[in-house]
């Protein structure tokens, strides 16, 4: 018999006309007993599995990634040292003085470019989370587990990395810009 491209409409419709396609519809027009079931069978919760095992589970997935991402935190943190040096460099301790306005400036440009730093320091990261958004939205959507146990895991191993890198920054530069007058301090 020669091969004819039968159409997904076609193809149903004879389904529906052949007895297994009968036999499936008539099974599944009359509604569901529940009280024949067993009480084990049905879930009766949203997510069936305990909340703070969600939380390990993505905890422990987040921490995975991190290790697996290893090379741009580390990446990050030599970029931030290398960085630090230079604005060291650009505001040596020998030129700043504390005798009027203009000097005052200086150190506030000097605070203003910490600041910047390391507030855009964590864009390295932003390509890593926006391609985990569509796994985040098919999880969130389909009931795996609660928003929350996706995104706390995230927010809470970031948190040792940032305070990391803001004292390397501070470490290579605070002295020697000439926050503090001496070194002990």
């Amino acid at each position: 018999m020669p091969y004819r491209y039968v159409t997904v409409t076609e193809f149903a419709n004879k389904f529906k006309r052949f007895h297994v396609g009968i036999r499936l519809e008539s099974e599944l027009s009359v509604a569901f007993d529940k009280s024949s079931a067993h009480k084990a069978a049905l879930v009766y919760s949203k997510n069936s599995v305990p909340t703070m095992d969600l939380f390990k589970a993505c905890w422990d997935k987040e921490w995975l990634l991190i290790k697996r991402n290893s090379f741009v935190y580390i990446f990050k943190t030599a970029q931030i040292i290398f960085i630090a040096f230079i604005a060291a460099t650009l505001f040596l301790r020998t030129e700043m003085h504390r005798k009027n306005e203009d000097d005052a400036a200086l150190y506030i440009g000097a605070i203003l470019f910490t600041m910047i730093m390391n507030m855009f320091n964590g864009f390295a990261e932003l390509a890593l989370t926006i391609g985990r958004l569509p796994v985040f939205y098919k999880h969130r959507d389909h009931l795996f587990h609660p928003a929350w146990t996706y995104t706390l895991p995230n927010f809470l191993l970031r948190i040792p990395i940032s305070v990391f890198e803001s004292l390397v920054w501070v470490g290579v530069t605070y002295y020697i810009i000439g926050f503090a007058p001496d070194a002990s301090r």
